[in-house]
């Protein structure tokens, strides 16, 4: 467990009473995705089942069990505040949307998929009549937006009805449209080697946050700071 790092980032349009309410709904079951089983179909991982009954944690980890459906019950704030206290998480309300840039360094699939289903729940509060895709990528520890012909893991399209899973989608289009969200991420978590980390910026993270115990900075993260890039 935890040999690699993934990615998500998306940015659904909403309303701000839409994420506050969002952020207190509990995370939504497996069945609000369509085509759960279709999740990397088309992409980077063709061909792998993406386990979401947890069989193989059942397995080789079973202590892991409870803890992971543990976070499936909790709401967007439970589920986010603890990661946003260690830094490397971009969750805020701009601009009319849910900006959402996340960081999991040495993590797991369910801990992404737990993440998607986050997300998936998230197009209920959406903008009628949107479609918003939720990128998810990794296997490299540096968070940077795919590079020009990588491909992402899975792309989740989220909207009003159910969200689905995609094995086609305009990927410099969508990568365009989450490069601010990417900037503002590299800027407040990335350091030279001389320099010391800073506490997660609150401008990565939404004023909900704040008054939240669990989303305090805490003075030694127990994840590592983001590398600077060498590409």
């Amino acid at each position: 467990m935890g040999a690699r790092s993934f990615m998500l980032a998306t940015r659904i349009p909403m309303s701000r009473g839409g994420f506050d309410e969002w952020l207190r709904t509990p995370v939504p079951g497996l069945n609000i995705i369509e085509n759960p089983s279709a999740m990397y179909a088309g992409w980077a991982s063709d061909g792998t089942d993406p386990d979401w009954g947890l069989t193989e944690i059942a397995a080789h980890y079973p202590s892991a069990l409870a803890g992971i459906r543990a976070d499936r019950d909790r709401t967007p704030l439970q589920l986010l505040a603890p990661r946003a206290a260690r830094g490397l998480t971009l969750l805020r309300h701009r601009d009319e949307a849910l900006e959402a840039y996340l960081y999991d360094y040495h993590g797991e699939q369910t801990g992404a998929q737990t993440c998607l289903l986050m997300l998936a729940g998230a197009g209920r509060f959406a903008h009628p009549g949107t479609e918003t895709p939720v990128m998810y990528w990794g296997g490299d520890v540096y968070p940077g937006l795919p590079m020009p012909g990588d491909q992402p893991l899975a792309v989740l399209l989220v909207a009003n009805t159910r969200p689905r899973f995609v094995h086609t989608c305009a990927l410099d289009a969508l990568i365009g449209n989450l490069t601010p969200s990417e900037a503002d991420f590299l800027t407040a978590t990335t350091y030279g080697q001389d320099e010391a980390p800073a506490h997660p910026s609150s401008n990565l993270l939404d004023p909900a946050f704040h008054a939240h115990p669990g989303a305090a900075p805490t003075e030694h993260r127990s994840q590592p700071p983001v590398p600077m890039a060498d590409h």
